[in-house]
């Protein structure tokens, strides 16, 4: 320690260096235990009753309407996130150095028994249980030869993968709102229509009662009659489906949370990240005043 005390007192980058630590601790200890509070306090709402706003939901993750793929292993997943690096430098000096890396924004659904959501991860900070780090070759799926798997990778690189898995038990944090089936006004779907009966050749000619080419006030009327009509029972079959709900990154500084982990292993993580920061910070801190002291 006093040979750090010594080096440090020679060396103001190193006392630079202190003062970044000491304030990123204290800024992640307050951030990480305001978002451990809001888990621990946030009751979780059903997709079938909860309000439209920030909402904490629990279910089970389903996969896109199209299958996903996780570009290293090619898993079928929900969501992923993966980083390829290669090794740099020999000995004391190598380090891994980021040559590729990606995260799904494929929209999924999370169930919880009384309704389904989409998910619209984009913005979204995840957590997954399912992360898997090799350095060498790995077998890679064969989706054209089911069962069959390619053996990829090498020693130079290391491979990192994070996936959701449909079937996963998720935690959610993030921004809820139900879409109304009929968004448009009855006014605006009548306009449209019209405008698509008018403009269409094979339609107009068949308002044309006296093949003169044109329509006049009658065949005008009748037209607009059966758009009205069209729009009427097309808007009854909007009506009757189900709304469709979906979260999302919410507005501001809230948080957007998806995790794979277990609410309270999520909640105990972030306690230990939360206090280690702080612990980080206060090291930093006394040994500033250390150096300060012995100027």
């Amino acid at each position: 320690m006093t040979a750090l005390v010594r080096w440090l007192q020679h060396n103001p980058e190193g006392i630079v260096v202190l003062l970044a630590v000491a304030a990123v601790g204290g800024v992640q200890f307050f951030r990480l235990q305001r978002r451990r509070r809001l888990m621990e306090d946030m009751p979780t709402a059903r997709i079938r009753s909860a309000a439209q706003g920030y909402v904490e939901l629990i279910g089970q993750a389903l996969p896109p309407d199209v299958p996903l793929r996780a570009p290293l292993t090619g898993s079928l997943c929900a969501w992923y996130r993966f980083r390829v690096e290669r090794c740099k430098g020999e000995g004391g000096n190598s380090g891994w150095e980021v040559e590729q890396q990606g995260v799904s924004d494929a929209q999924f659904w999370l169930d919880d028994g009384s309704g389904r959501c989409i998910v619209d991860p984009e913005g979204a900070e995840v957590r997954a249980r399912d992360k898997r780090t090799w350095v060498g070759a790995a077998p890679q799926f064969v989706p054209e030869s089911p069962g069959a798997a390619l053996w990829s990778g090498d020693a130079e690189h290391r491979y990192t993968e994070e996936l959701i898995l449909p079937g996963d038990r998720l935690y959610a944090l993030g921004q809820f709102e139900s879409l109304d089936p009929l968004q448009a006004s009855p006014q605006d779907d009548l306009r449209e229509r019209v405008i698509a009966l008018k403009t269409d050749p094979r339609q107009r000619a068949a308002f044309d009662t006296n093949r003169d080419g044109e329509l006049d006030a009658a065949e005008f009327a009748q037209l607009r009659a059966d758009a009205k009509a069209q729009v009427e029972q097309a808007r009854r079959e909007q009506a009757a489906r189900p709304q469709t709900h979906v979260l999302r990154k919410p507005t501001g500084r809230r948080i957007f949370l998806l995790s794979t982990l277990p609410p309270d292993g999520l909640s105990g993580t972030l306690r230990r990240q939360a206090w280690a920061w702080l612990a980080a910070g206060l090291v930093a801190l006394g040994l500033l005043a250390a150096v300060v002291s012995g100027r």
